[in-house]
């Protein structure tokens, strides 16, 4: 299943969606679903289970996650591999929080720094905090 930067296959792909990788739906246009920030992704009930109910916790969006810990990785795309961090922060630092969402059954955040790219960090509290 491929993540796309529009609402069409004429769009650009920006990678390819794996099980059991979950997201909220920002919105519907023509049977695609948007994940947020021009992420689509086709509805086909082949290959997507979509569950009608509100799953963001929206206490949490906006909010900014902070590092209690220096050197917390953070990642390019929803994962816990290796090859998906993207950088670390120190303590004190953090991002702008977007939703929460499940990777191989553990939480992260989808977050998005000052210039709005899009990363993923842990949410256990014995690294990061939300600020209220």
């Amino acid at each position: 299943m491929n993540l796309r930067k529009g609402p069409g296959t004429s769009y650009s792909k920006i990678r390819q969606l794996n099980k059991p990788e979950s997201y909220v739906v920002w919105a519907e246009k023509d049977g695609w679903l948007n994940l947020g920030d021009e992420q689509w992704v086709k509805d086909d009930p082949s290959y997507v289970k979509l569950s009608k109910k509100s799953t963001v916790d929206s206490s949490i969006v906006g909010k900014r996650v902070v590092s209690k810990v220096n050197n917390l990785r953070f990642y390019d795309a929803p994962s816990w591999r290796n090859k998906d961090v993207a950088g670390s922060v120190d303590t004190g630092l953090g991002f702008t929080i977007d939703a929460k969402v499940n990777v191989n059954g553990s939480p992260q955040y989808k977050v998005h720094n000052s210039k709005g790219k899009t990363y993923y960090i842990k949410t256990s509290e014995a690294y990061v905090y939300v600020v209220k």
